[in-house]
């Protein structure tokens, strides 16, 4: 009964056998994959396993428990034909120290709360958070008209790649999203909105200022408070200075 329990909080394929964790971390299964053929990725040869590594990840989260992690051995692959060298992640979407079922459910309950009170509850950084939320934010994009808009950028690598998404002001929903944050890709995504325009919510970017008037020239720009505050902030301590 334990162990039925124990799959349905913790999603796996049914090659993986599922262990009971220990006293010390009751939040830590071992898991162990049946063995199998692994083809390579490219020319769908045989492979022989040269190394592999144990690795933590988190994969579920229960009440009074916290976060659920799998512990596994994740093996490095090299094919026998072309002598490609791959990590194979049976297909649980390791990255990190996360699987792609945990990133999932975190962006599930980002839905109807801010990104940054699920960051808080789960004790994850805001940035990680809101990175897997617009990551997999297409998959839930509705089709709605909308009077008041928000329009924001956001890392999907933070330094390297960057988005552009715009969300309903009264329902929260994402409404679309566009690769880069330039001026180009910013009049892309508000061109995608349908509905009359009346109010366009966004920061203080000289980017945006110039999208929102090239799109919605008759739409009142408000600036967010968030970034408003800020710079107040920071002007003040500045004069303290």
């Amino acid at each position: 009964m334990y162990n039925q329990f124990i799959k349905l909080i913790l999603p796996l394929p049914s090659f993986f056998e599922i262990s009971l964790p220990s006293d010390e971390e009751p939040n830590v299964f071992f898991v162990t994959a049946v063995r199998q053929k692994i083809a390579c990725p490219i020319c769908k040869g045989n492979t022989v396993c040269h190394d592999r590594s144990l690795r933590r990840f988190r994969h579920g989260y229960a009440w009074h428990i916290g976060v659920l992690w799998i512990e596994l051995f994740v093996p490095r692959q090299r094919c026998k034909s072309c002598h490609f060298t791959f990590t194979f992640d049976y297909g649980l979407g390791l990255v990190r120290s996360s699987t792609e079922a945990f990133r999932r459910e975190i962006t599930k309950r980002c839905h109807g709360r801010s990104i940054a009170d699920v960051a808080r509850e789960y004790k994850l950084p805001y940035t990680t958070v809101e990175r897997w939320f617009y990551t997999y934010a297409p998959d839930k994009l509705v089709e709605e008209t909308a009077q008041h808009i928000c329009v924001d950028e956001f890392a999907l690598r933070r330094g390297h790649h960057y988005a552009t998404s715009v969300l309903n002001a009264l329902t929260g929903r994402i409404l679309a999203i566009v690769p880069h944050r330039d001026q180009d890709a910013i009049e892309a995504v508000l061109k995608k909105v349908t509905g009359t325009i009346q109010t366009i919510i966004s920061d203080f970017a000289p980017a945006m200022a110039g999208a929102i008037q090239a799109v919605y020239p008759a739409a009142t720009h408000v600036l967010d408070r968030f970034h408003l505050i800020q710079f107040f902030t920071d002007a003040q301590q500045r004069r303290r200075r």
